[in-house]
């Protein structure tokens, strides 16, 4: 078989090193995580985002703490987005809804997460929001 050859095999990614990589490449300049207390650290460009942005980076980083197994789960209630965002709750309830009607989000008996499969469409929202400013 030579390299050039097609099959379903090169179809096959690692998806836990891809999503890790996704992760990193998108949260790097929005948020840090404590590497002892788990915190959510957020840096400067972080400050400067929308509601949502902050949301989806929240959200974002709740993933990565899961994969990182520092967290039991990804999924997070609007108040505990609200603290780790620093977005008032008032103002996460409807962010969450019309993020979850985006498809961007999904929700389950009032927690959300970011599914794996959305995690290229939240990159690409967040970016094209941030050059817009």
């Amino acid at each position: 078989m030579s390299e050039n050859q097609k099959t379903l095999e090169n179809l096959l990614v690692d998806e836990e090193q891809m999503h890790e990589e996704i992760l990193h490449d998108l949260l790097e300049e929005y948020i840090r995580i404590g590497k002892q207390s788990g915190d959510l650290i957020p840096q400067d460009r972080f400050r400067d985002q929308t509601a949502k942005n902050k949301t989806l980076i929240v959200l974002l980083a709740q993933k990565a703490r899961s994969e990182l197994d520092m967290v039991e789960s990804e999924w997070m209630t609007p108040g505990e987005i609200s603290t780790q965002s620093g977005v008032n709750q008032n103002t996460v309830y409807p962010t969450v809804r019309e993020l979850d009607n985006e498809g961007l989000i999904e929700g389950d008996d009032g927690t959300y997460r970011i599914p794996s499969h959305s995690i290229d469409q939240v990159r690409d929202y967040i970016n094209e929001d941030d050059t817009d400013e």
